[in-house]
């Protein structure tokens, strides 16, 4: 859900963005702890066939993790770029508007 903020719909756009790319942070730290406990897991020792599968499996989530961690991060970096334009804008059409 996106907030509001105040009656001018242009002047919110930045803090909306902001409230985006905090939760794209917030999603990306949440997936890289899992993965952290993940690769704890994988540190056990498994002597098994099973185990092993399990060894791998588990590497194969944790690499997709990390993928997915790192999207997250590039998104959250792309908006916060994003954000400083409109911040931009907003103080330049506030000071055109003054």
């Amino acid at each position: 859900m996106v907030e509001t903020f105040g009656d001018d719909p242009a002047a919110a756009a930045s803090a909306q963005v902001f409230v985006m790319e905090t939760a794209l942070r917030r999603h990306a730290q949440t997936l890289d702890d899992i993965r952290l406990r993940a690769l704890s897991v994988m540190l056990l020792s498994w002597e098994s066939p099973a185990g092993h599968r399990f060894r791998t499996y588990l590497a194969e989530r944790c690499a997709e993790l990390s993928r997915a961690v790192d999207l997250l991060g590039s998104a959250a970096e792309e908006l916060a770029g994003y954000r400083r334009f409109l911040t931009e804008a907003e103080l330049l059409d506030r000071l055109a508007g003054a």
